[in-house]
């Protein structure tokens, strides 16, 4: 799968996001959670979280179990998104720094890394539609020219945009799409994410600081 590297531009705020070798992975996410169980029900194609008793849809595409919504699982360093035109903002699920989105599934799911990505957008097999066929059918009409999406997959992607605090501990918001955190690293300071823009059809991935605050989707461990 051919990957699309961008620097992309984020108002209010601007990260440097290019950049950067992809390296190593940190596969086994979830390990720091023992005992923070899960109850997976694939007759319902659902996943409880035992540690808030929240319940997330889930979805089998290919040979992969993937949460098909955002964690909303609420830590002392997640954020959510301020405002979202009145709709319920727990559907967009929280926003993790990747060094907490490592950790942050509940035991038995993982942040899910470059290659479980890439094998999901190789199942799909449209690089250029894949975007689309992921996002969710409502609520990617935000501005005109946005490209809805059809959810081919119940994957169900929504646009939780990100967040990030400058040099004077000032949080901004930004909300261009549906970013997520990949578990693969960089280097020492950026890790990959995936993102889908409200304007495009394509699922992209780049290079971005650590210290952003991002969706995530939790997948299965094998």
């Amino acid at each position: 799968m051919r990957m699309f590297l961008i620097c992309l531009i984020m108002v209010p705020f601007i990260f440097t996001a290019c950049g950067g070798n992809s390296g190593t992975s940190a596969n086994d996410n979830g390990g720091s959670n023992s005992g923070n169980g899960a109850e997976y029900d694939s007759a319902m194609n659902s996943v409880k979280d035992l540690r808030d008793g929240q319940t997330y849809k889930t979805v089998t595409i290919g040979k992969q179990v993937w949460m098909a919504e955002n964690l909303n699982y609420e830590t002392a360093n997640s954020v959510q998104y301020p405002d979202y035109d009145g709709n319920p903002r727990e559907k967009y699920g929280r926003l993790y720094h990747w060094e907490e989105a490592m950790t942050v599934c509940p035991s038995s799911w993982r942040l899910p890394d470059e290659s479980d990505w890439n094998a999901l957008l190789a199942f799909i097999g449209d690089s250029a539609t894949a975007g689309t066929r992921l996002k969710a059918k409502q609520d990617w009409d935000k501005h005109k020219g946005d490209v809805v999406g059809t959810d081919d997959y119940g994957f169900a992607a929504l646009p939780g945009g990100a967040s990030h605090v400058n040099g004077n501990g000032v949080r901004s918001f930004s909300n261009n799409g549906a970013f997520f955190w990949s578990a693969t690293e960089s280097n020492s300071e950026r890790a990959v994410l995936f993102v889908m823009h409200f304007e495009k059809e394509i699922v992209e991935s780049s290079h971005f600081p650590k210290d952003t605050w991002l969706s995530i989707r939790c997948i299965k461990k094998d």
